[in-house]
């Protein structure tokens, strides 16, 4: 009775074992779609054999973020998917390293015992005594292990019950086996796939948006003359979720807006008991939408349907996002690589930059006359305009600059932000000490208590018209662009030098917000100055 039960669960076992599923080898990855947040989004497929109408996955679970996940038949033969616990066959190979081992690692074959002090047998090892290995793991059902003291040894005349102990010597008469197999259940999660029909197979495709691969934009701006620079952008990929092979990879510029994907798939959160709040968000008396934290980039463009090539890379426009495609991608988890995604020749110009400090709206008092800031109080910046002439849009990332493209020396890191097709951007270089920028500002007239507190009565504004002076001098021995900015709280009058004028809108507060550009060339040695009048609202 002994060993027929033993024989039984061993037949178990070896069916439960050919019914475990690995969906990392039962599914072809098709495409991956990278975002700069450290989540991606897979696209895959497989025909699994099924057995009973179900179909499991007990090694590799997606870690599916809520709301992403979708499992799907081509055929629409998929009744519904469920996920539980249960006990799955496990295996465990081990090297030999005991008599009672090897004997149980070569049942069936051929071997001779050397006995006791001079008997020798021939024959065929038939069956060493297993009894159950005590386990202070609940989740384990006890593992059969062999105990090294009961041999059944069967010969071409008899049957033979001898201890292990008693064995000095084994020769094996054909190619022994030295690595032991044991089998065991092991409580595992199980995501079991539920079919209409018997079929031995069923094409199934799966999607789902995962944490712990992300890629990372890096450029490198080549500096060729005055003009024109070479510009590089690679991709800087991080792999922790799963090992990739041969597979489309597209890297994605734009702002994904997955709401609800800031936790795992309640299907295959095995660990945690998730119960869903009253105020979840999905009540039919929901509030105004919010804005979602999921959108850390400030890439945004309306594209056009274009589609592109560069280098090995194409790339092609999704409503309002942008992909880079990068066929046949490798990389193991764990690893990490650089890609090239395009290398092409952009027009520059030098420009120079410098923000004034704003007016504060609250100040009670100013200068009667012009005080001069320090030489050191408004740094000039010497940068680069890079214009996008090319197919695709630019998505912000780190820039390197450099001089040269063969003996570069390098220049500057900064940061090159998204820039659209036919627009542009600025990559700071160095401060420009010998381009020097002073300001200030005096009082020319004041109105007292013009104009009431719209929320208390007893607090007035005076209404002031401010002067302010701009003086620049360029000490370079060259001629130079120059963009001076500022801020403004007030009602802009005018300006001896013609300034670019942008409102903003003010919810609160009587002044507006304005900001100021002068765009302005100076030669050589060359000082100008630029005057301005704006009248601005202060508490009286």
């Amino acid at each position: 009775m002994k060993k027929i039960i033993s024989l039984t669960l061993f037949s178990f076992l070896i069916l439960s074992l050919g019914y475990t599923q690995d969906a990392n080898k039962d599914f072809k990855t098709k495409s991956i779609s990278l975002f700069k947040n450290g989540s991606a989004f897979y696209l895959k497929s497989g025909k699994v054999k099924t057995k009973d109408k179900t179909y499991r996955i007990t090694k590799n679970i997606p870690s599916a973020l809520f709301g992403t996940f979708w499992i799907q038949s081509p055929s629409d033969e998929l009744q519904f998917v469920s996920s539980f616990n249960d006990q799955v066959a496990e295996s465990n190979k081990t090297r030999t390293t005991t008599f009672a081992q090897m004997l149980s690692a070569n049942l069936g074959k051929k071997l001779r015992l050397h006995i006791g002090k001079d008997d020798i047998i021939d024959g065929y090892v038939e069956e060493v005594e297993k009894i159950a290995k005590p386990t202070d793991d609940k989740a384990l059902i006890p593992e059969q292990f062999i105990v090294g003291n009961i041999l059944t040894f069967r010969t071409d005349s008899m049957w033979l019950t001898l201890n292990v102990s008693e064995i000095r010597r084994i020769e094996y008469l054909e190619k022994p086996n030295q690595v032991l197999e044991t089998k065991f259940l092991q409580n595992k999660p199980i995501l079991q796939f539920n079919f209409d029909n018997n079929k031995a197979e069923q094409n199934v495709d799966i999607m789902y948006l995962q944490n712990g691969l992300s890629w990372t934009p890096g450029y490198l701006i080549e500096l060729i003359d005055d003009e024109t620079a070479q510009l590089t952008l690679r991709a800087e990929v991080v792999n922790s979720a799963e090992d990739i092979k041969d597979t489309d990879i597209n890297f994605v510029v734009g702002v994904p807006n997955f709401r609800f994907a800031n936790r795992l798939s309640s299907l295959v959160d095995f660990y945690n008991s998730y119960v869903p709040a009253v105020n979840q968000g999905f009540s039919n008396a929901m509030r105004a939408q919010t804005t979602n934290a999921y959108a850390i980039q400030e890439d945004v463009q309306s594209l056009s349907e274009i589609s592109v090539t560069a280098n090995q890379v194409t790339g092609s426009a999704e409503e309002d996002l942008f992909f880079y495609n990068l066929k046949n991608f490798s990389l193991k988890k764990g690893g990490r690589g650089h890609y090239p995604i395009f290398s092409k020749k952009i027009d520059i110009s030098h420009i120079y930059e410098c923000n004034i400090t704003a007016n504060n709206a609250n100040q009670r008092n100013f200068q009667q006359s012009f005080l001069f800031s320090p030489d050191n109080a408004n740094r000039v910046y010497h940068s680069v305009k890079v214009n996008n002439d090319t197919e695709f849009p630019w998505t912000t990332g780190s820039a390197m600059v450099v001089k040269g493209t063969k003996d570069q020396k390098p220049i500057s890191q900064d940061q090159l932000n998204y820039t659209p097709i036919k627009g542009h951007s600025f990559v700071k270089l160095t401060e420009a000490p010998n381009v020097k920028i002073k300001h200030a500002e005096k009082e020319v007239s004041r109105e007292k208590r013009v104009l009431k507190h719209q929320n208390n009565s007893n607090y007035y504004y005076d209404l002031v018209t401010v002067e302010g002076q701009v003086k620049i001098k360029n000490y370079k021995e060259k001629d130079i662009d120059l963009n001076v900015r500022r801020t403004i709280n007030g009602e802009l009058l005018e300006s001896s030098k013609k300034w670019l004028k942008a409102e903003r809108i003010t919810p609160n507060g009587p002044n507006k917000i304005n900001t100021v550009c002068w765009e302005t060339s100076i030669k050589s040695g060359e000082e100008i100055i630029i005057t301005y009048q704006y009248k601005v609202y202060v508490p009286s």
